[in-house]
């Protein structure tokens, strides 16, 4: 009991940094768009559909992330790490080298990468949002230990 305890509290600081964090490191300028309400994004995450309903992005130097989770209480929430940012365009295919997803379940946080170099890949991507397909693509983190699997697409705002 204490320990789930323990885990909605880390969940909820993670949530509260990356929040923080967020605004903190975006740029000021007039021409910026809120997220709209009514963004959603929805993957099946091994095996089990989730909606998100909550995205909030930042891009730094060449790195882009975006946390993604369900305001009311969704049993994931995952964070996209896409390096070598500047690079990033239509039709490219994400891997190792150039991407993470981190899944934070009440069982713990997996740092995962692609297991191949074809299951992920970008649909398209503009000043606003960009697009992204799983092709039941599993992430390992780099141990070996751990997995999870992830299919279909979403679309995450940039800015």
């Amino acid at each position: 009991m204490h320990e789930e305890k323990m885990k909605k509290y880390l969940y909820l600081f993670f949530v509260a940094l990356f929040a923080t964090m967020s605004f903190a490191l975006t740029s000021c300028s007039d021409d910026d768009d809120p997220i709209p309400a009514d963004t959603k994004g929805e993957l099946t995450i091994n095996g089990k559909k989730c909606t998100f309903d909550t995205m909030m992005p930042n891009v730094s130097s060449d790195e882009y992330s975006c946390l993604v989770y369900n305001i009311e209480g969704d049993d994931y929430s995952l964070n996209f790490s896409i390096y070598e940012w500047n690079n990033i365009a239509s039709g490219t295919t994400l891997t190792f080298d150039n991407f993470a997803l981190t899944l934070d379940t009440e069982d713990g946080v997996i740092l995962g990468h692609p297991t191949t170099e074809s299951g992920v890949k970008v649909n398209s991507k503009d000043e606003k949002n960009i697009t992204i397909s799983f092709s039941n693509e599993k992430f390992e983190d780099v141990r070996g230990y751990e997995s999870f699997t992830v299919n279909g697409t979403i679309t995450l705002p940039i800015d």
